[in-house]
């Protein structure tokens, strides 16, 4: 009878006996195969056997299968001889016989988890050159603009025309301290269809709690706990989300899906999305931080403009009540005693002498008696 042979992982040494033609490998129990491991998609992998020969087909997983060392494409029927190794997830297994060396070299290619790997949600494939030229030519961009708001548009542009399978996207600015989503700026490509919910929430704040990638290529697949119900409500069929990191913090997130089609997004998007989030982060918070520079310089500018107005009310109180005192002891005398207690009153005629304006002097007060 065939078997296939587990050759890693927590199921090591396990074997399954392969009685049926056709069957399913995969995390659910429902499969023919079950492989207790997170990063096995529920449905990862089928396995059809004529005679003695094997042919797998990758069912769309998220983290691919792969025949030694090299992925296959999803959807795509392979022909595989006993004996040779096959990984799923994080776990590699043989057909018909077991693989009898150590796959410790090959776990590195298909390991999710891998240093070598970018994110621990997933295996990431190499960027193409083509990528590589427009992260470099995005970068350059965004690292001209100070203005958050441009800056804001300008990323969802360059998103909205790198993956032409996004239906919504979000860039969210997150507290550091607080960990709370201060600022949201989306674009749809029907406003208004999404207008009402521009994320998914349960999505978001696993990125940002984790600081970790996050990609579903297909949301029906994936567990229970993944989910939640406004997924469904919002009938995404695939989504994409990863961190903005700047020194070691994180300062918000960039969230991506489709609602026309399961698969909408490849691991190459993802690398590619995972690519521009550090650039984009960097010019954030430079942008972030010259428009902080900008509204303190103009809180400072107000105060000191009000303090400048307070000090010249001031000054001009100074010198009315100065003027004033002059003026009440030079113009206007009480009666004054003159001998057998007459009284007599001195009253100033036009044609005495009048006070001019004091000088703009500090400190001083001056009075000039001017004949008229």
């Amino acid at each position: 009878m065939s078997k296939l042979f587990v050759l890693n992982g927590s199921e090591k040494g396990a074997t399954f006996d392969l009685n049926e033609t056709v069957l399913f490998v995969g995390r659910a129990p429902d499969n023919h195969v079950q492989l207790k491991e997170k990063h096995v998609s529920r449905r990862h992998l089928k396995i059809v056997r004529k005679g003695d020969k094997y042919f797998i087909e990758d069912l769309r997983s998220t983290n691919g299968t792969y025949i030694r060392d090299k992925q296959i494409n999803p959807g795509k029927v392979f022909e595989v001889r006993e004996g040779v190794p096959i990984g799923v997830g994080n776990v590699f297994f043989s057909l018909g016989k077991e693989y009898k060396r150590d796959v410790a070299p090959l776990q590195k290619f298909i390991d999710p988890s891998s240093p070598l790997n970018d994110t621990a949600e997933m295996d990431r494939p190499k960027t193409s050159l083509r990528n590589l030229e427009l992260i470099y030519s995005v970068s350059k961009m965004l690292m001209q603009s100070l203005d958050l708001n441009d800056l804001f548009e300008q990323i969802l542009d360059h998103l909205f025309e790198l993956l032409k399978r996004i239906d919504r996207g979000a860039i969210l600015m997150v507290d550091s301290r607080s960990g709370k989503i201060t600022r949201v700026i989306s674009r749809s490509k029907d406003d208004a269809k999404h207008a009402a919910r521009a994320y998914s929430s349960t999505v978001v704040n696993k990125v940002v709690n984790e600081g970790k990638a996050v990609m579903m290529s297909n949301t029906m697949r994936e567990d229970k706990d993944d989910r939640s119900e406004s997924m469904e409500i919002m009938k995404i069929k695939s989504v994409m989300c990863v961190p903005l990191i700047s020194k070691s913090k994180i300062r918000g997130a960039i969230y991506v899906d489709s609602v026309s089609k399961p698969y909408g997004f490849r691991k190459e998007d993802l690398s590619l999305l995972s690519a521009l989030s550090s650039p984009a982060a960097i010019a954030i918070e430079n942008a972030t931080l010259y428009s902080n520079l900008e509204s303190l310089v103009e809180d400072r500018t107000r105060v000191l403009m009000e303090t400048q107005e307070k000090l010249r009310e001031s000054e001009a109180r100074r010198r009315a009540k100065a003027l004033a005192k002059i003026c009440a002891t030079t113009c206007s005398r009480r009666t004054m005693s003159a001998g057998q207690g007459r009284s007599f009153r001195i009253v100033l005629k036009p044609s005495a002498p009048r006070i001019s304006p004091p000088p703009a002097e500090s400190g001083k007060v001056r009075l000039d008696l001017i004949p008229k």
